[in-house]
């Protein structure tokens, strides 16, 4: 699982899943949830497997991107 985290290369940074899942998880104000290392990546999945809490979440990172937006 640590191979998700392995950005190194040549030329334009790849863009990779956990990258991206990080970035919308920073944007939850007050939220301690981050996507750094295959720990955070197994916390992610048990939430994932609680479909309330995994629709709370979604629903969070969604009006986060959209209160984003309507900022520029």
């Amino acid at each position: 699982m640590s191979g998700y985290f392995v950005t190194e290369g040549i030329g334009r940074p790849l863009t990779i899943l956990p990258d991206v899942l990080n970035r919308d998880l920073s944007r939850i104000i007050n939220s301690n949830l981050q996507l750094k290392s295959s720990h955070d990546l197994e916390h992610l999945s048990s939430i994932a497997q609680q479909r309330d809490e995994w629709t709370k979440l979604t629903a969070r990172i969604r009006e986060a991107a959209e209160a984003s937006q309507s900022e520029h």
